[in-house]
């Protein structure tokens, strides 16, 4: 019986695996592999269902080992021992793959950010968890002290990944981050709460193979394989980038400015409302003068949330003085390009007011050209009419249009060619 519950979980979590393949997805197809799909996407984007993949096939090597140790080797002790390493292996690479979810990928100083906020919100949790809950547990409990620490990492390593994967989301506000990170969400509360039932009954001896609880770990496996498929579906359906898009010069591909949301700041003080909440611990902790371990544990909690929070402060200093050196920088070069603008403004009236007062001195007191602006000149015939004619550039064409019936029967005349004369004159072209 608990031979077909390991092999039985295993091949459920293998299934997770499969999922995650980019197998008989619609878009991919001979020549199309899921790389090139992807990249109009950056190459960190990419990585994420392969983490994932990964995370999952940890857990089966894992689960593997524990099949072997239980029903072939027949080891006494079944926890802890090397099919820990496999269980524990998987989270290091699911919190990697969260962090490169987002479609449009987090600045470095943004990610640093999202994983400070998670672990002060953890160090919270963590330190009403010990007091309450995890420190009577594991104090009370007859294992090992490596078998306690060993047990308490699995809720409290999930516990990360979903406070990370909350903080992504709230960050990114996109659609198909969000799809995928519904899906990753439940599979993290199911793993969550398997972890902490078993760690309980594994602190206590009380764990057996073949109960209900075996459930929880290949379907929460199955939903990050379901989810790291829903990802690849999104990449693949993405349109293939241009060659022109490919090939353009740096400068032209930088990304807009984006204007930052409202919601940020109370973003940003969302570690700080666990400040007073860990306060009141602290301060309870003092009055009834203990110093237990219990009561360490609380202290310690207390010096990590300040170190963390000193440190998240030093991150947002950082990029605060680094996001206004940028903004003094564009405005230095708005204020050089107007300068610029408004020069060469200057100048063209200069010419134009210079040449109209040589067209004036060198010919009669009606001269036969004037320039009205730049492109614009008005040429007299020999009636005395004046004709307006404008000067366009069409691509590397340029052309002198007059709105005279000879110009507009074919294309020239005297007058054009008269503008385009002096447009050579007076305006060369500039190399």
């Amino acid at each position: 019986m608990k031979l077909v519950d390991n092999v039985s979980q295993g091949l459920l979590e293998g299934i997770g695996l499969i999922l995650v393949l980019p197998l008989f997805l619609p878009g991919i197809r001979r020549g199309s592999s899921f790389a090139g799909r992807g990249a109009a996407a950056r190459n960190s984007q990419r990585w994420v269902p392969v983490l994932l993949g990964l995370g999952i096939l940890s857990y089966v090597i894992g689960q593997a080992i524990w099949t072997y140790n239980e029903n072939i080797a027949h080891l006494p002790e079944l926890f802890p021992s090397w099919a820990d390493a496999g269980f524990l292996g998987s989270y290091p690479l699911l919190l990697i793959a969260l962090l490169l979810l987002p479609t449009q990928p987090l600045p470095d100083s943004m990610r640093a950010r999202v994983v400070l906020n998670s672990l002060i919100i953890m160090v919270t949790v963590t330190t009403f968890s010990w007091y309450f809950v995890l420190g009577p547990i594991i104090l009370q409990g007859d294992d090992t002290v490596l078998g306690s620490l060993i047990g308490t990492a699995y809720p409290l390593a999930t516990l990360i990944l979903i406070f990370c994967l909350l903080l992504l989301v709230i960050y990114s506000h996109e659609r198909t981050v969000q799809s995928v990170a519904l899906i990753l969400g439940l599979a993290f509360i199911i793993l969550v709460l398997t972890d902490s039932i078993y760690d309980f009954q594994e602190l206590h001896h009380a764990y057996n193979t073949g109960t209900l609880l075996d459930v929880g770990w290949p379907l929460g496996y199955m939903l990050i394989g379901l989810g790291a498929r829903a990802l690849h579906v999104v990449l693949a359906a993405r349109p293939l980038p241009t060659p022109s898009a490919s090939n353009a010069p740096a400068a032209s591909r930088e990304q807009p400015i984006q204007l930052i949301s409202r919601s940020l700041f109370w973003q940003s003080l969302l570690p700080f409302l666990f400040l007073p909440v860990i306060l009141a611990l602290q301060c309870y902790v003092i009055s009834i003068h203990k110093r237990g371990q219990l009561e360490q544990g609380v202290f310690l909690g207390m010096a990590l949330f300040v170190g963390l929070l000193i440190l998240r402060q030093i991150f947002v200093i950082r990029e605060s003085i680094h996001q206004n050196y940028k903004l003094w920088e564009l405005h230095e070069q708005i204020t050089k390009a107007e300068l610029v603008r408004e020069r060469a403004e200057r100048l063209k009236l200069e010419r134009i007011l210079a040449l109209n007062e040589a067209l004036v001195a060198s010919q009669q007191e009606r001269p036969d050209a004037r320039v009205a602006a730049f492109g614009h000149y008005q040429i007299r015939d020999s009636n005395g009419i004046y004709y307006n004619v404008y000067y366009r550039e069409e691509g590397e064409h340029q052309t002198f249009e007059c709105e005279c019936t000879q110009y507009r029967q074919q294309a020239i005349c005297p007058h054009s060619l008269t503008a385009a004369a002096l447009h050579s004159v007076s305006f060369p072209p500039q190399h």
